[in-house]
């Protein structure tokens, strides 16, 4: 660990401060600084159970479902059927969008279009139409 990055976690706003407090050219203080660090990092890399009766149903069901929301849009695709897509959800029969993702989709449409991405922006132009239909 560098001297300085050990006088900044101790709060010192000298080096000489430092200097009077740390010996770092002792193995053996490193190595126990190091086993000490590992035990912390170690506590909190523990995941943390919450109770079984914590969640309410509509708590339960959003982490059921979590997965299936998209910033633009839901899936739809039953739960039972696995999905190996990772990018082009916009363009599969399950994907669904409303009114509330129009600003969403039309920030991806204009950054798009900014790209000139014109497959891209069309997708999403048709998108914001659809969506367009459904306020009407």
């Amino acid at each position: 660990m560098s001297l300085e990055a050990i006088a900044a976690m101790l709060g010192h706003k000298s080096l000489d401060m430092t200097l009077r407090y740390a010996k770092i050219a002792n193995r053996t203080v490193a190595d126990e600084y190091f086993a000490v660090t590992e035990k912390v990092d170690a506590l909190y890399e523990q995941a943390r159970a919450l109770p079984a009766d914590v969640l309410g149903p509509n708590l339960a069901r959003l982490s059921r479902e979590h997965h299936r929301h998209l910033g633009n849009g839901y899936c739809t695709r039953p739960p039972t059927l696995d999905c190996a897509f990772e990018s082009i959800c916009e363009t599969c029969t399950f994907f669904q969008t409303s009114i509330e993702f129009r600003p969403t989709l039309l920030a991806q449409h204009d950054d798009a279009a900014a790209k000139g991405q014109t497959h891209r922006a069309e997708l999403f132009a048709n998108l914001l139409d659809r969506t367009h239909h459904e306020a009407s």
